[in-house]
Order: C-alpha cells, then sequence, then structure tokens
C-alpha cells in the first residue's frame, strides 16, 4: 500500500457513512479498436496481401501440374510469414504505445473517481510506476497472441492451398477458403483486442486499489447478450480480499470471499464484467 486512502478520507471529509463506493468505470470500446488497428490489424492485412499471390501461384501450379510446383507456393507463403518477422519488433513499439495510453486513462479516471467520492486529489501521490510490471506482462501476452494469429491464418491458408492441390479444385474455390481463412483471423483478432482491453483494464484497477488499500469491491455485470450465468447472479454483490472483512456487513450488504482470480470480473476469457471498489471505513 502506497497510500491510506481510507485514513487521508477521514481527515478530508467528517464521513459518517461505514463505506463510500466509487464510481464505475467502463471500458470504453475505443481502446480495443485501437488495439486491433495499431497491433492485430497489420498481420491480418499481410496475410490479405499475400493471398493474391497465392492464389497465382496455386493457378500457375494447375496449369502446369508438376511435382516441383508446389514450391512456388510455399515460398509465396513463406515470404508472408517472413513478412511477418521483419514487423514484430514496429508491433512490440505499438503494443507498448497502446499500453501506455491505456495506463493514462485509467489512472485518470481513477483518480477523478476517488476525488469525486472522498475529497482526496491521488494525482500527485501515484504514477505509472506501479503499474509497470503490469503493463509489461500484457505486452507480452499480446505479443504472443498477434503472433499465434499470424501462425493460424498461416497453417489455414496452407491446409487450403494444398488441399487444392491434392484435389485438383477449382481455384475459385481455393481463392474462397483463402479469403475465409484471412477473414476467420480478422474476426479472431477483434473479438482478442476486445477482451485484451477488459483484462489490461481490470488488472490495472487492481493495481491502483493496492496501491491505496482498497480490499472490497462490488461485482458489475458487463451486460452482454450471452453472459456467464454465474457473473450475472453476482450482480452487485459485495466482496473483499481482507478475510477480516469477510462476513461483516457494509451499508446493509454482508461481505463475501472473492472468487479465484481466474474468476474475478474482466478474468475469464471475454469476460466484460467489472470492479467497483469500495472505500470502507469501519
Amino acid at each position: 500500500m502506497t497510500v491510506d486512502l481510507a485514513a487521508l478520507a477521514r481527515r478530508r471529509r467528517n464521513i459518517r457513512r461505514s463505506a463510500i463506493v466509487l464510481r464505475d468505470i467502463p471500458v470504453p470500446a475505443t481502446l480495443a479498436t485501437d488495439l486491433f488497428r495499431g497491433s492485430y490489424l497489420p498481420v491480418i492485412q499481410i496475410w490479405e496481401r499475400a493471398a493474391a499471390r497465392i492464389v497465382e501461384a496455386y493457378g500457375r501450379t494447375l496449369s502446369v501440374l508438376t511435382t516441383d510446383s508446389p514450391a512456388d507456393i510455399q515460398a509465396q507463403i513463406d515470404g508472408a510469414a517472413s513478412e511477418f518477422d521483419r514487423i514484430v519488433l514496429e508491433l512490440r513499439a505499438e503494443l507498448e504505445r497502446w499500453a501506455l495510453r491505456v495506463e493514462r486513462y485509467q489512472r485518470a479516471k481513477w483518480t477523478s473517481a476517488v476525488l469525486s467520492a472522498s475529497g482526496v486529489d491521488l494525482r500527485l501521490m501515484i504514477g505509472p510506476e506501479g503499474a509497470r510490471e503490469t503493463l509489461e506482462t500484457y505486452m507480452r501476452w499480446n505479443s504472443a497472441l498477434i503472433r499465434d494469429v499470424s501462425d493460424q491464418v498461416r497453417q489455414r491458408v496452407s491446409s487450403a492451398v494444398f488441399a487444392g492441390v491434392q484435389n485438383r479444385s477449382p481455384v475459385r474455390d481455393v481463392a474462397k477458403a483463402i479469403r475465409e481463412a484471412t477473414g476467420m483471423g480478422r474476426t479472431r483478432s477483434m473479438g482478442i483486442a476486445a477482451d485484451q482491453a477488459s483484462k489490461t483494464m481490470a488488472a490495472l484497477a487492481d493495481e491502483r486499489a493496492q496501491e491505496v488499500g482498497l480490499t472490497a469491491w462490488k461485482w458489475r455485470h458487463s451486460g452482454k447478450k450471452h453472459p456467464r450465468e454465474n457473473h450475472k447472479v453476482r450482480n452487485g454483490n459485495l466482496y473483499s480480499s481482507s478475510k477480516a472483512m469477510v462476513g461483516k456487513t457494509v451499508e446493509g450488504q454482508t461481505v463475501l470471499a472473492e472468487p479465484e482470480a481466474s474468476d474475478q470480473p474482466g478474468r475469464p476469457p471475454w469476460c466484460g464484467c467489472r470492479k467497483q471498489f469500495v472505500m470502507v471505513f469501519d
């Protein structure tokens, strides 16, 4: 804990309540859009550009019908994979820029929520340093996911092309299969970007809460169309990581032991739930 927020709030204001709920901080869709466009879309575009060359090489292979012809197709596929390898450092730099933007956004919203609820201005008390390890973790995670997206598209394209060679499929059929492969990669990337934006914001929120000594939080359900039922029923429940607080009544609610870390808001795959932190004074 860097700052005892509850103690500071007591000194700033004559607080009579046992707890104050901080303002909820939703995850803006622009964070996911920026991540997709900056770090995932360039990979998809490599394979979309390569698709025309691969289809052209496939057409030549069908017309020649020699055992050496598939080598031309493989060369085009390998060329696209090599192009991805050449931009890896650029993607890493873009990931870092994105992570820093998320940190600044979350910190600004967090300090504003704390100031509104408690009268305590944290802007000069907390900075990006405390979140550096968290950001590095999510940058490494996304780097691995980006490479996995490229590898998966490559595998699907290769399977479509060489199955076509074996079956002597028409060029139009193989071209369609390649478009479907890159389209699936694009759709998956957009989903990953949304998921990673939620996860990064959730991890940063946890970091900030630890810095100011907040252990209690309310579950805020995402409101998604196809929710996890066990998450939906938790909406509004009050939880705490402090064993001493579990079982107590705060503002008319019984404090529950928080779930395992892997099942907390924003942590399971595609979970958009959030923690809404609570300042408890007693």
